[in-house]
């Protein structure tokens, strides 16, 4: 008898333990049923315009504290022949001549502190001379043992103004990608792209520019004197447009392509003579710390001189390099920048992204190597080096 009823009670309680699996089971399917169904409901309700990059900008390959030192200096934007690297004893001296108008002293020593205590190098000792034009920095490497003097000094004997900083912005990306951006891309990097938004590679360009360590900015579409036979689209910043939708265009062009950090103008001969409307453009970069770059599409331009009223970092394109049709025009243009880097301190050079302009600028590059001009970032010229770090 005993053993019947265990039997029984058995039975029952696998009955029972099976009804509630069951009712487990069927919980759990529910509630996956459920979770999939939210989730095609939010990626379906999802705006258009909300895309958010997965940014992935590739750090240097840095071990050692010597190879640090030389990465802080290339930061710096410290040109080579400003280096002086010599030996004594068991000691690595590097005397570096620094640009005292570009970059201080203090900034540039608590970089380098930053970047070789990153690294566990050890900052030893800092000497600053009576007059603030020299800092020396004692650093020991505890990995290899090994001791680096780095002497770092302001010019005081005029050698870096004899060098002219150029930047050169390549306008129109968005339009292509493949091998034609490729060769753009293996440009040197101090080379500014400028995107145009909407585009079907807009957002390719500058994800592969940014990775790079490029600097791009955002080619703003603007009404030109001669719309409707030079349209610059449906989105662009027309005169006729009140402040509200001049803001909401602006934010909509940010947000598209969040790493650019800057603006300049497409087209747009006829909105850039309007404080009205470059009133607001402003007003939104200076809620971005974005700076603008004014083409100088026209004469009568008040871009730039409205930015820098309002206290928005603000350039001016000095030369056109792809601009008129005539022969020879590499060498005339080398020629006329050549001239102009022989009275003034900083050239903005723009051109645009097609092949022959292309071409041509490869030719450029070649022709003004070794004359007194370094080409930099365009962030070199519009914003304090301070700035930038």
């Amino acid at each position: 008898m005993a053993n019947t009823k265990r039997k029984n009670y058995n039975k029952k309680k696998q009955k029972g333990l099976a009804s509630k699996y069951k009712a487990f089971l069927g919980i759990a399917v529910f509630i996956i049923i459920v979770f999939f169904i939210w989730q095609l409901i939010v990626v379906l309700s999802k705006p258009d315009d909300d895309f958010t990059l997965i940014v992935t900008e590739e750090p240097p390959q840095i071990e050692s504290v010597e190879e640090v030192i030389n990465y802080a200096l290339q930061r710096l934007d410290i040109p080579d022949k400003f280096i002086k690297t010599y030996k004594i004893e068991n000691k690595v001296y590097k005397e570096i001549t620094i640009d005292s108008n570009q970059l201080s002293l203090t900034i540039s020593n608590i970089f380098i502190t930053d970047k070789v205590k990153e690294k566990g190098g050890q900052i030893l000792e800092v000497e600053e001379s009576d007059d603030g034009n020299r800092i020396e920095m004692n650093i020991f490497d505890p990995k290899i043992k090994k001791y680096y003097v780095l002497i770092l000094k302001n010019d005081t004997s005029g050698l870096y103004d004899n060098i002219t900083e150029i930047s050169i912005v390549i306008d129109d990306f968005g339009s292509f990608g493949g091998e034609l951006l490729q060769e753009f891309l293996n440009l040197p990097k101090a080379i500014t792209f400028a995107i145009l938004p909407d585009l079907t590679y807009s957002e390719e360009v500058m994800q592969k520019a940014y990775n790079q360590g490029r600097e791009t900015i955002i080619h703003v579409p603007m009404e030109p004197e001669s719309y409707p036979k030079d349209d610059p689209g449906k989105n662009a910043i027309y005169v006729d447009l009140d402040e509200k939708e001049i803001k909401k265009r602006m934010q909509k062009f940010i947000k598209q392509l969040p790493l650019c950090i800057g603006i300049n103008n497409h087209m747009g001969s006829l909105a850039t003579q309007y404080e009205n409307v470059m009133a607001p453009v402003f007003e939104v970069l200076k809620e971005h710390d974005m700076f603008f770059l004014d083409s100088r599409t026209s004469a009568k331009t008040v871009g730039y001189s409205l930015a820098v009223e309002m206290d928005v970092p603000a350039c001016e394109r000095d030369v056109f390099l792809d601009a008129g049709e005539y022969e020879n025009r590499v060498a005339v243009k080398t020629k006329d920048i050549s001239e102009l880097a022989e009275r003034v301190n900083n050239i903005i050079v723009i051109t645009h992204a097609k092949q022959k302009s292309l071409d041509e600028l490869k030719a450029f590059l070649s022709n003004i190597e070794g004359n007194n001009i370094k080409l930099v970032p365009i962030t070199d010229i519009v914003l304090p080096k301070e700035y930038v770090l």
